[in-house]
């Protein structure tokens, strides 16, 4: 591998390590701000104790919530972009023990593009499990960094990337589970998804093809895709990493 292509994809980890420090330094904030449990209190005017009613999602709730606490705002001179980060927090017995949540998205503003994480842990388990949310985290926030280099109007656009609106296939993929597969093969998705899985690897100081097919073989076990759709898919991101460089190739 080319060295200028390693520092190419090398420039995002400052960033997403900053991201990453800051979002678990708000969250030890959070939790240390907002009571218990049983005698909740408000952080900065944000609900993170949550009860959750029966049969109720703690990502449904999360999505819902309007409100949320603000991390903090960069401005990367090594990787060129500027952001916000919002946080959406829960402290929940609706998350059972050693378990999580976590999901984001990103908003490819054209003046200021923001990225919004979401965030779910049992209120046993607090701080302990930051370490083993490190990894999932920072696959995440590079994840959605990718997806604001997409956006054609965004501050953070970069010509190389930039990708035209796939909205309506989304739209039609969660419409029907059958095609859930798909969203794994749109061209953001495959790029965000190869950047994201690169910097969890490199956290976890684990080989990038392992953390590949531990991966999709999860998406496997949980039901989420077929076994054929799964080597669709590997093999979409196997074709794509020669050309996106500075990506390890997988076998």
């Amino acid at each position: 591998m080319k060295l200028t292509e390693l520092l190419k994809e090398g420039m995002y980890d400052k960033l997403v390590g900053q991201i990453n420090k800051d979002v678990f330094k708000t969250m030890k904030a959070a939790m240390a701000g907002s009571g218990t449990q049983d005698k909740p209190k408000k952080f900065k005017g944000y609900d993170v104790r949550k009860s959750l009613k029966p049969n109720t999602k703690i990502g449904d709730v999360l999505k819902a919530d309007r409100k949320t606490i603000y991390v903090g705002e960069y401005s990367d001179e090594v990787s060129g972009l500027d952001m916000e980060v919002e946080l959406k927090f829960a402290v929940t017995d609706g998350i059972p023990k050693d378990s999580y949540w976590i999901d984001g998205a990103a908003e490819a503003d054209e003046e200021f593009p923001s990225i919004e994480i979401e965030i779910g842990i049992n209120p046993e388990d607090g701080e302990s499990m930051f370490s083993e949310l490190q990894p999932i985290l920072r696959d995440l926030v590079r994840h959605e960094i990718e997806h604001i280099t997409h956006g054609n109007k965004s501050a953070g656009a970069k010509q190389s990337k930039v990708m035209r609106s796939d909205t309506a296939m989304r739209v039609k993929i969660r419409q029907n589970p059958e095609l859930f597969y798909k969203y794994f093969l749109l061209p953001k998705e495959v790029d965000a998804n190869i950047h994201g899985l690169y910097s969890k690897a490199k956290t976890m100081k684990k080989p990038y093809q392992q953390v590949v097919d531990s991966y999709l073989d999860s998406l496997v076990k949980d039901g989420i895709v077929t076994q054929k759709n799964r080597d669709l898919i590997y093999k979409t991101w196997k074709q794509r990493i020669p050309k996106i460089g500075g990506i390890p190739n997988l076998k």
